[in-house]
């Protein structure tokens, strides 16, 4: 098959060689440069576990408890052998509930004790004073991946049937076959109360509008037959004077939901629930039945095997130390201040670009620059672990799912304890050794994990250009994401604030709907992405290239084309159809496809360099190229 021209298919005449070799795995629904890090990492660390079990290396004390639980998630014969009696132990105290009145008792003790309830309560900065944590109210998760799933009648009925088909055989499997039919009828009918009433991932994608504080008395008179106070209290050790209200519009119909005419669909729901929560923590026949419908809903041929599946359930536990761990031992010294000096230089960018650009005033100008000033950035790995995760201790007398309870009550006692305090800016909300990066609107910092600076995001055998085109238009983006859709409303400190003229606003909003109107409608393998559920992302990755194309120009042999071409291999992917119509509706991301083309078309420079006219597939008039930053 002839890959197409540069000029009329960039991201394919870059790839396409690539995507026409390149294999899915079975237990994967997607290949591609990130996730080819993934698996290169996993398969690492892997190594070294193994290679510690023999004892051909010694374990370094990062990894000792580490190692210990993966004792646990791999002896698979005695997590068979007493999951029937440990899953009954484990669901006992939900079916002991008689009444909606009983689950209000004892809401704030299964809550405590690792339990997913109706309430959904965290504690996070306030958006309006992120010097201090207060306590959420969120919604409980949906069968279906958003809301608009449950608008195709077709869609759903065949979604719903294959998740109702499974928990109908693990329930079985485990010995419950009497109830099973009753319980999937009671979880999907207060699924369908959740869903009519939730708002869709694109209306809670405005992430300043779900901000809705209020006392703790209106909260418990907006939900008449829920014992909010005495529950809350529970959590907190007192009672809080106010609770931030996530998706307002669902919680103005909250009290239709929680009520004691919903009492027997509401305990069906929490048994299915939390039997599903634990199920990949039983026998590995039952970890591949349960997850059938994740495999079904993202297109995966098969369930990953049971060594991978042993190693993943241990990291999970133990992920920030073993990043940690990794980020020291693979990611040097050479490396992070390299980072570090592209990171500044790329702020340095931003700052002469906020005195390019025509449209802003003095006034949001200046503005910009102190957020701009503010921002914190974090590369490679944190200095230290949180306190209780590096108390974290595994019992090897107890089985894995003994352990797993007792990790979670450490780890909500820790989260709620969080209450009313000031944020700890120094946690990191992600590993080290994901290929991923972020901006926290809360804390105005970015932060860069170490395994996302290699090739070919970053390598120090490559050339500036390559690197800019790689790691360096992910600083940029994530910079961008401080000044994005949902960025640009927050403060310096974080806080949800207009700091921008109206005038200058107003012009920014014109811009960004442009964005939207960019990618709004564009086939992704039968799906249609939605503009407006991905415009930060989009509007993140416009500045990224934008800025990380002005400083390699800024450089000694620039090499425009090496720059743009090593962008488009970040963004190679394969996937399968399912998984790729799953993310149009959730993913706040373009395609993989779009992120390169619709973004690069928007470049003076990239149709210079690479010769791109008018009637190319890649050409895209002047007059409608969008620069926001």
């Amino acid at each position: 098959m002839a890959k197409s021209r540069m000029q009329d298919d960039f991201y394919d005449a870059v790839n396409g060689d690539w995507i026409e070799q390149a294999t899915i795995p079975a237990d994967r629904p997607v290949t591609g440069g990130f996730y080819d890090l993934v698996e290169g990492i996993e398969k690492e660390e892997r190594r070294v576990v193994k290679a510690i079990e023999e004892g051909k290396e010694q374990a370094p004390d990062a990894l000792t408890e580490f190692v210990k639980m993966h004792q646990l998630t791999k002896d698979w014969t005695s997590r068979a052998a007493s999951q029937k009696q440990a899953v009954r132990d484990f669901l006992a105290p939900l079916f002991a509930l008689d009444s909606f009145e009983a689950l209000q008792n004892q809401e704030a003790a299964l809550i405590k004790a690792g339990y997913t309830t109706i309430l959904a309560p965290t504690v996070s900065p306030d958006s309006k004073n992120t010097s201090r944590n207060e306590l959420w109210l969120g919604n409980p998760d949906l069968i279906l991946p958003d809301t608009t799933s449950y608008k195709d009648a077709k869609q759903k009925d065949a979604l719903l049937a294959t998740w109702a088909a499974m928990v109908r055989e693990l329930l079985v499997h485990l010995d419950f076959d009497a109830e099973s039919e009753r319980l999937v009828e009671q979880a999907m009918r207060f699924d369908q109360l959740l869903a009519d009433r939730q708002s869709s991932s694109e209306e809670l994608s405005d992430s300043w509008k779900n901000y809705h504080p209020m006392t703790l008395e209106k909260a418990e008179e907006a939900l008449p037959e829920v014992t909010l106070k005495k529950t809350l209290a529970s959590l907190l050790g007192e009672e809080p004077d106010k609770v931030i209200i996530y998706d307002g519009a669902f919680f103005k119909s909250a009290h239709e939901v929680y009520t004691k005419t919903n009492f027997e669909a509401i305990k069906g729901w929490l048994i299915v629930e939390n039997l599903l929560d634990v199920a990949g923590l039983l026998g590995n026949q039952t970890r591949v039945i349960a997850g059938q419908y994740s495999r079904a809903l993202s297109g995966t041929k098969e369930a990953a095997n049971p060594e991978k599946s042993a190693f993943r359930q241990a990291r999970a536990f133990f992920s920030q130390a073993v990043g940690k761990w990794y980020g020291e031992k693979y990611f040097g010294p050479k490396a992070k201040k390299d980072v570090e000096t592209m990171v500044q230089e790329l702020i340095q960018v931003y700052e002469r670009r906020f005195d390019q650009i025509d449209w802003l005033s003095d006034e949001t100008r200046a503005k910009a620059k102190v957020k701009l000033h503010a921002l914190g950035v974090k590369v490679g790995y944190p200095e230290k672990l949180p306190e209780y995760l590096a108390k974290r201790k595994v019992d090897e007398q107890a089985s894995l799912l003994e352990n797993v309870q007792r990790f979670s009550k450490e780890t909500v006692a820790e989260h709620f304890s969080k209450w009313g305090k000031e944020p700890d800016k120094e946690r990191w909300g992600m590993p080290a050794d994901m290929v991923n990066a972020y901006y926290s609107p809360d804390f105005n910092h970015i932060v860069f994990p170490a395994a996302i600076l290699q090739a070919p995001f970053y390598d120090l055998k490559q050339s500036p250009s390559q690197n800019f085109g790689g790691i360096g238009t992910v600083i940029a983006h994530e910079i961008t994401h401080a000044f994005d859709t949902n960025g640009a409303r927050f403060d310096e400190k974080g806080n949800l604030k207009e700091w921008w003229t109206k005038a200058d606003f107003d012009h920014f909003e014109k811009k960004t709907e442009a964005v939207i109107q960019a990618f709004d409608g564009v086939d992704s393998a039968g799906a249609k992405v939605n503009g407006h559920l991905t415009v930060s992302e989009n509007v993140a990755d416009l500045g990224g290239v934008s800025a990380a194309l002005a400083a390699t120009k800024a450089g000694d042999d620039a090499n425009i084309k090496a720059f743009f071409e090593n962008f488009a291999t970040l963004w190679r992917q394969k996937a399968e159809p399912e998984y790729l119509a799953l993310l149009a509706t959730i993913d706040v991301h373009a395609p993989a496809k779009l992120r390169t083309n619709v973004t690069v078309k928007n470049f003076d420079d990239f149709a210079k360099y690479f010769d791109v006219k008018e009637g190319d597939g890649m050409y895209l008039a002047p007059e409608k190229r969008i620069q926001i930053w």
